[in-house]
């Protein structure tokens, strides 16, 4: 049998060890699947990725404008590259994240994907 005073410090305890739990909750990024948007992109600015085996960093995610309804963005990835590297479907990869084949075209400063996120009429 559990009295009330055992009873409220388990209680206590458990309070401050889910107050932890939502904090480091918080911290974790969101999932940058294939239908991953500009904020979700936006969230991992800074983040290493490896594009087909080399290092890169994403440098930006911006918004785009448009004549397009729908959610346009840019990526840029700034990092040591091939010399034969060029524009062509890459499999971009993050750790723990999975890999994603992506359209990235090559620029003086590294590569680049763009995205158009079209919405339909409802």
């Amino acid at each position: 049998m559990i009295n009330k005073r055992d009873f409220l410090k388990s209680g206590g305890a458990a309070i401050a060890a889910s107050a932890g739990t939502t904090a480091s909750l918080a911290a974790v990024r969101p999932s940058l699947g294939a239908q991953a948007g500009l904020a979700s992109w936006q969230a991992h600015v800074g983040q290493r990725f490896e594009v087909d085996g080399h290092a890169v960093t994403l440098q930006s995610a911006s918004a785009l404008t448009g004549q397009n309804s729908g959610e346009q963005f840019s990526l840029r990835f700034a990092g040591a590259l091939p010399a034969g590297m060029g524009d062509a479907i890459h499999t971009l990869t993050r750790e723990g994240s999975g890999t994603q084949a992506l359209y990235l075209a090559r620029t003086p400063q590294g590569l680049r994907a763009d995205f158009c996120r079209l919405q339909g009429d409802e």
